[in-house]
């Protein structure tokens, strides 16, 4: 956990989580994710810090319970932001 707080660009890279959160790639031409998924992003980060892809789904959906069943857009966007902070980390 230390580490990832001590990561260099970690608010861009929030920020840039909260975007795919809020469903970048469905609003073209989108920057910037709305207050609630901004207001979410801290958590965001360290979910996908773990990798936790069914943590992650179930807190874009807003379930915020993994045992619940998510929908396949916040899955695919769990998958998208995991793969963005990989790309970050290396």
């Amino acid at each position: 956990m230390t580490a990832v707080a001590e990561a260099p660009g970690l608010p861009d890279l929030e920020q840039r989580l909260a975007l795919v959160a809020c469903g970048e790639n469905t609003r073209p031409g989108k920057t910037r994710a709305c207050d609630s998924c901004s207001n979410k992003s801290g958590t965001l980060l360290r979910i996908t810090a773990t990798g936790a892809a069914d943590a992650l789904a179930a807190a874009i959906c807003g379930t915020g319970d993994c045992r619940v069943r998510t929908c396949d857009p916040c899955k695919e966007k769990a998958v998208r932001m995991i793969h963005l902070y990989n790309e970050e980390a290396e």
